[in-house]
């Protein structure tokens, strides 16, 4: 009976092993497995955020380039005016200028 039951804790033990071995390979796996899944996750997560930067960059961009063409029709349209203010004076001025000239050295008739 002794020696039965040293041969039945033999394979108890050795059950016991298998057990231990079986579960430490299936945790091995596990914890690979959650490594796996927490890089995936990191890359994906990095991944999304440039997409976001990249579509963040292009509305600013957009945005830019709306008010870009918004402040060079304002300039446009200011520089018309003030032409548009300072004509009439520079046609007063050339005559001016002409009578002066005209007056100081004569026409170009009496050449």
């Amino acid at each position: 009976m002794a020696e039965n039951l040293a041969q039945e804790i033999r394979e108890q033990e050795d059950l016991a092993k298998g057990i231990v071995a079986d579960a430490k390979s299936k945790a091995s796996k596990m914890v690979a497995e959650a490594q796996t899944r927490a890089e995936q996750s990191v890359k994906e997560t990095k991944q999304q955020c440039h997409r976001q930067w990249r579509e963040s960059v292009a509305a600013a961009e957009k945005e830019a380039e709306a008010r870009a063409q918004e402040i060079l029709a304002q300039g446009e349209a200011d520089a018309k005016a003030f032409y548009e203010s300072k004509k009439e004076e520079a046609g007063k001025t050339a005559e001016w200028l002409v009578k002066e000239v005209t007056a100081a050295y004569g026409s170009c008739r009496d050449v």
